[in-house]
Parts: structure tokens; C-alpha cells; sequence
């Protein structure tokens, strides 16, 4: 099942797992699935869980798409260069083409990635 196509005009989605509070990730299609990085707000999250992914136009408001997803650890090497890149815009990663692609690959390395699939 593809996700809503609001999914590809926002850059956040809150997730609640159970009865735990949301939490907002930044996130990044790609494909049918959101790719975020799982090792914040979602830490806790195993891998296989069901959650309620939701997608807002300004925090706070109502949502404008509201769905059910799997949360999936995704192996460093299938992460889509893209994607990542798209996670890290607000991230200074490097002054230099050779340090920014030391910043990606760092982050791809060392944090967990993980995919809402709906």
C-alpha cells in the first residue's frame, strides 16, 4: 500500500507507537515508504512494530493524512543517497565536496534509519 500523497509535501510526521506520545520525525520518501532517522524520538521503537503515522500542515493543527505503518530498520547500504541527503538539509555535514560526503556516509554509518511502511 502506497502512502498518502500528502507524504510528498511535508518534510515531518508524528508517530505514536501504542500508547506512548507522538513524535515528530523528519522524514524522506522513497519510494512508497518514509525514510527518518530512528535513533532519537524512536529509539524505543523496535523494528516490526505497528504505529499511527500522521501528517499536519503546521504543528499543532489537524492532520491532513493520518495512517497505519510498520516501522523498519533499514540496512545502512539501502538507503537511498537522496533520501539521506533530504534528512540532512538542516544538518551542516561539511565545508568541502570531500567533507560532505564524509558527513552523509558518517551519518549512514553511525545512525539508525529506519522506514514507515504503510
Amino acid at each position: 500500500m502506497p502512502a498518502p500523497p500528502e507524504a510528498k509535501s511535508f518534510h515531518t510526521v508524528w508517530v505514536q507507537h501504542g500508547s506512548d506520545r507522538p513524535v515528530s520525525a523528519r522524514y524522506a520518501m522513497s519510494g512508497d515508504n518514509l525514510i527518518c532517522f530512528g535513533d532519537e524520538g524512536l529509539a524505543a521503537v523496535h523494528d516490526g512494530a505497528r504505529v499511527t503515522a500522521s501528517l499536519h500542515k503546521i504543528a499543532h493543527g489537524a492532520p491532513v493524512a493520518t495512517f497505519g505503518a510498520t516501522l523498519r530498520d533499514v540496512p545502512a547500504d539501502e538507503v537511498d543517497v537522496e533520501a539521506l541527503i533530504e534528512l540532512l538539509a538542516h544538518v551542516p555535514v561539511g565545508r568541502t565536496g570531500e567533507e560532505v560526503r564524509w558527513g552523509i556516509e558518517h551519518h549512514r554509518r553511525t545512525r539508525r534509519i529506519v522506514a514507515l511502511v504503510p
